[in-house]
């Protein structure tokens, strides 16, 4: 489950949340657009995904994610595809939809909520391995910036669609529902319980369990709501980040190709916080390291205004990328621990959903001000949802609402 888990993050991330920014100068020089017109493809991306991302938190709850992840995933791949063949900003938007639908924030929540349902005492580590993929997803960034160099984006942006349907497709084939389905339990056990079995307790030892929570009575809880506050901060910061990286780095005087380079650097960085984070909030209060990656990462989103050559813009591709690496499966490990397995799906949909919103405005926002601004102060302005993330998680308590019953 890990490992295909991994994989599917590792090319979903690459070819989309990273690899966008690669496409991006490309796609807007060729067809004759500014920064901020360029950015309303991706910000439209962001709204489909709110609506998405609760429906499909429940699917796949209801469903499992094979049934969810696998069509989702050849829809993305027709994405591409269609990309490639892009002419006016109607088919922009209707290719980034399509590749919205199976990748970025809706494929995050899919495959997470699949690892969540097998893990509880190895949670974090399991998340945190998980979140490797991403990590490794720079490698496919390079990849992109060097072939659009040679073939043109159209070709790359064709190519990564039929890969896609051909090779990522598959395997999503490996995710599976819950541990209790087969006969087996959380964290590894091998304790047969009887067929159909789905809940979220009623195995192991008393120690092992988790109470269980509705739905209902998490959206009453305060600290649900800091926490989809301070994700929904995090992820304004972050969507605009990916999608004018490598422009704000050539802006500030860096080659397309370093930036590349440097985008690589960013992903790498993230990796061993990513695992051990994870590992912390298995051991540790996990609201505690989630919070220590996300004053990191507001360091790092300092830095980033201040880059003037290429040793300030690795300080922030390692800063920022730590952080942000980190606070991944912190932030998983985090709602898992506060709000159980059998509803995860839903409330990181609503998370995801919400977040949106910031995901929207903001690389359209900074596209506005760089275009008649530059970068700099555009990037400015991205500290203030960071700082609000801070004071958020600093802000939340344990829950202490519990139902006997979904």
């Amino acid at each position: 489950m890990v490992i295909s888990a991994m994989f599917v993050m590792f090319f979903t991330t690459g070819v989309s949340f990273f690899g966008f920014s690669a496409f991006f100068d490309a796609i807007r020089k060729d067809l004759g657009w500014t920064r901020a017109q360029a950015a309303q493809g991706p910000s439209i991306q962001e709204v489909y995904q709110a609506i998405m991302a609760p429906f499909v938190g429940f699917l796949v709850d209801r469903f499992g994610p094979r049934k969810v992840v696998t069509p989702t995933m050849f829809v993305s791949g027709l994405g591409f595809i269609i990309l490639a063949r892009v002419t006016a900003p109607s088919h922009y938007f209707l290719a980034l939809i399509l590749i919205g639908t199976g990748m970025g924030w809706t494929a995050y929540v899919m495959v997470n909520t699949a690892i969540n349902n097998w893990f509880i005492k190895s949670r974090g580590k399991a998340l945190g391995a998980t979140s490797m993929g991403p990590g490794f997803g720079g490698i496919i960034v390079v990849l992109i910036v060097f072939f659009i160099d040679i073939e043109g984006w159209r070709a790359v942006a064709n190519s990564i669609g039929i890969i896609t349907c051909v090779i990522a497709v598959p395997l999503t084939l490996f995710l599976r529902g819950a541990p209790e389905n087969y006969g087996l339990l959380p964290d590894g056990r091998t304790v047969v319980v009887p067929s159909g079995n789905t809940a979220a307790s009623g195995y192991g030892t008393e120690s092992e369990s988790e109470a269980q929570f509705l739905f209902r009575d998490v959206l009453k809880d305060r600290s649900y709501w800091l926490f989809i506050i301070a994700c929904g901060c995090q992820q304004m910061a972050v969507s605009a980040m990916v999608v004018h990286h490598i422009p704000a780095l050539v802006s500030f005087g860096i080659t397309s190709q370093v930036a590349g380079f440097l985008v690589l650097i960013f992903t790498l960085s993230s990796l061993p916080l990513r695992f051990f984070s994870g590992y912390l909030a298995d051991k540790y209060d996990p609201r505690i390291v989630f919070l220590s990656m996300l004053i990191l990462q507001l360091c790092g989103a300092i830095i980033l205004i201040g880059v003037s050559n290429i040793w300030i813009a690795l300080l922030f591709e390692l800063t920022y990328g730590i952080g942000w690496g980190g606070s991944t499966s912190a932030r998983l490990s985090l709602q898992g621990h506060y709000w159980g397995r059998s509803i995860f799906g839903s409330l990181m949909g609503i998370q995801i959903g919400s977040g949106a919103i910031g995901g929207f405005i903001a690389p359209i926002l900074v596209g506005w001000f760089a275009d008649s601004s530059g970068y700099r102060f555009a990037f400015s302005l991205m500290i203030i949802p960071l700082a609000f993330a801070v004071i958020m998680i600093h802000s939340m308590k344990a829950p202490n609402i519990i139902s006997d019953k979904i």
